[in-house]
């Protein structure tokens, strides 16, 4: 069994746009023979006040600790309560 290894390096980012907020997410453990990548896309919308609804994507390993050792490609969609900017 290789290494599990997924944070040797990772980026991430945010940009607002008018009321909508994006972010971004790409990380690897930049073993190029046991690669564990990932990589995450967030988006913020307004819904009515402070209540804003949230759509996300996420593809690779990592994005849970059940599943830190599986390739994952998820999509999901919620409500947020707070903004990160």
């Amino acid at each position: 069994m290789g290494k599990s290894h997924l944070g040797n390096f990772e980026f991430q980012g945010a940009y607002r746009w008018g009321a909508h907020e994006f972010g971004l997410m790409f990380r690897n453990n930049l073993d190029f023979d046991v690669n564990r990548g990932a990589a995450q896309l967030d988006w913020s919308f307004p819904i009515h006040g402070r209540l804003r609804g949230y759509v996300q994507w996420f593809n690779g390993y990592g994005e849970s600790l059940i599943d830190y050792n599986e390739n994952v490609n998820s999509f999901g969609v919620g409500v947020k309560l707070t903004d990160w900017l």
